[in-house]
């Protein structure tokens, strides 16, 4: 692919959840609230089954719901002071894991 001309890519922040897995749930003090987000980039594959697992949970619940809405969402801090820092630090380790390893 190196004498392939790319016209587009698309670069800049990404918000990532702390343990880049999908956060499902509802607000703290409004159960009637339901929220999903933090696919961490990779939102197109995931989002079609988790918005389903989503409707369960608004529809009374489900095991999978349950499962899902109970993974802890993990602190980040100093995230509001340093946010910057922090999501450019983790896209350069991310971005740059295959150079470490021996990929180019």
């Amino acid at each position: 692919l190196k004498d392939v001309k790319i016209d587009f890519a698309w670069g800049g922040p990404m918000a990532c959840s702390a343990n880049l897995f999908p956060q499902i749930g509802t607000l703290r003090d409004h159960n009637n609230v339901f929220y999903v987000q933090g696919y961490s980039g990779f939102g197109v594959t995931p989002s079609h089954i988790v918005c389903k697992i989503l409707a369960e949970g608004i529809n009374g619940g489900s095991d999978r719901y349950r499962l899902l809405s109970s993974i802890p969402h993990a602190t980040i801090h100093g995230r509001d002071s340093l946010r910057l820092l922090l999501v450019t630090a983790g896209k350069l380790m991310h971005q740059t894991a295959g150079f470490w390893k021996g990929r180019s």
